[in-house]
């Protein structure tokens, strides 16, 4: 997986001298009104540090990022990126809440006084989940603002997409999405294809400037392994019915060299193994192939053949060693069986 913050600086927003017309009106009716009411008024309206996304040092910025996070509120938190995301699907409030709820952030420490100088590299510990995290934030001044230079990571997944399994990501789905842009937290990459299950499709975004370990692969699904050993059944049944050396369809037979006449009532064709059955067989994934399986795989045949002198019993263990399964179309297995 590929991971390349984009940083593209967020402008600082401008203030609009309409609010503050107000607020002087405001004022003047306050003053008019009593001096004590003005003394405790004026500060508090022209005073807009608490507001969302405004934060007066570098600290402050990545301390009420992370609360934002925390409670899941994603709109706030990318009022302290100054980077923003082209694509915010898995930037909401509601996904983020999901998000946290799996990997709530807690016992958030943003120790005060690090550095007042721009660019500003900040530290913070916390929890997400059980795992502790030690984060380390850029954080720049715009105006008067502090912002992170990017709340968000974003993730390259090109290459697991273009492998043509339908994927999801925390239940929703990617479809041809190449890139995701993430906040911290716990996530998990699942396979919408019934035969194929995703190993190690969950990792955790410790903070936005990390760099998540992320080797995702493939593997037969419960669902996709019930299936092929159903298919494989009917194959074999039909198979090994047959009163033939070497059964039409089936891509194994009798090799060897027998004299006089075959019994073709005598044909016992059988499982080499017991543990070769077909509702214990354990296929696996046909090397890098997603639409191919197989399994070790071998069967033995008797029969009498009638001679001159004497009736002979041959035996004979095939010399086929595996099945094959192709499920290209999960819904009509194909199966078949040789070396």
């Amino acid at each position: 997986m590929r991971t390349d913050p984009e940083h593209r600086p967020r402008r600082a927003a401008k203030r609009s001298k309409g609010p503050v017309i107000v607020v002087i009106i405001a004022v003047v009716a306050l003053v008019v009104g009593g001096g004590a009411a003005a003394a405790y008024w004026i500060p508090r309206l022209l005073d807009d540090s608490d507001q969302p996304g405004i934060a007066k040092s570098a600290e402050e910025a990545v301390r009420e990022y992370l609360a934002a996070l925390a409670a899941g509120d994603a709109t706030t938190a990318l009022l302290y990126s100054a980077a923003q995301p082209a694509d915010t699907r898995f930037m909401t409030n509601d996904f983020l809440a999901k998000v946290v709820a799996g990997g709530p952030v807690t016992d958030i420490v943003v120790p005060d006084g690090q550095t007042s100088v721009s660019p500003a590299q900040i530290t913070a510990t916390y929890k997400m989940g059980d795992q502790a995290v030690e984060a380390h934030f850029t954080v720049q001044k715009y105006g008067r603002d502090w912002l992170l230079d990017a709340g968000y990571l974003s993730l390259g997944i090109g290459a697991a997409v273009a492998k043509g399994v339908p994927l999801a990501l925390n239940g929703v789905e990617l479809g041809t999405m190449e890139k995701v842009y993430l906040f911290p937290g716990v996530y998990e990459f699942t396979s919408l294809d019934v035969m194929l299950a995703m190993d190690n499709g969950k990792f955790t975004i410790g903070y936005a400037e990390s760099q998540p370990t992320i080797d995702m692969g493939f593997s037969l699904s419960k669902e996709g392994i019930d299936r092929i050993r159903t298919a494989a059944k009917a194959k074999l049944d039909w198979c090994l019915a047959q009163k033939a050396l070497k059964p039409a369809g089936c891509g194994f037979g009798f090799t060897g060299a027998q004299n006089g006449t075959v019994s073709a009532a005598s044909i016992k064709w059988g499982l080499k193994s017991k543990s070769q059955k077909p509702a214990t067989i354990a296929p696996r994934l046909d090397g890098g192939s997603l639409t191919t399986a197989v399994a070790p795989f071998a069967v033995t045949v008797s029969f009498q053949a009638q001679s001159e002198d004497k009736t002979s019993l041959y035996n004979d263990e095939s010399g086929f060693t595996r099945l094959h399964a192709d499920f290209t179309d999960p819904g009509k297995i194909v199966v078949t069986f040789g070396s």
